[in-house]
């Protein structure tokens, strides 16, 4: 077994792979992540909730073309 050694400090909290390739798509889901405001992270939250209280409350994007065409 070779033993692989990357300088930069990734954060792993997974060690074993049982492939190359999962170790490639959990590094990039790593580095998908990002740390959001609280104030960011209440907007995001208020808008799921609205969709959650508001489900019908949506356009298909072929209504909004429309009604931008409209205007």
């Amino acid at each position: 077994m070779t033993t692989i050694s990357i300088k930069e400090n990734l954060k792993l909290s997974q060690t074993q792979f049982e492939t190359l390739e999962d170790f490639e798509m959990y590094v990039v889901a790593l580095r998908q992540e990002s740390d959001l405001s609280a104030e960011h992270q209440s907007i995001l939250d208020q808008r799921l909730a609205d969709k959650s209280e508001n489900p019908g409350d949506t356009l298909s994007i072929e209504e909004l073309k429309a009604s931008l065409r409209r205007k």
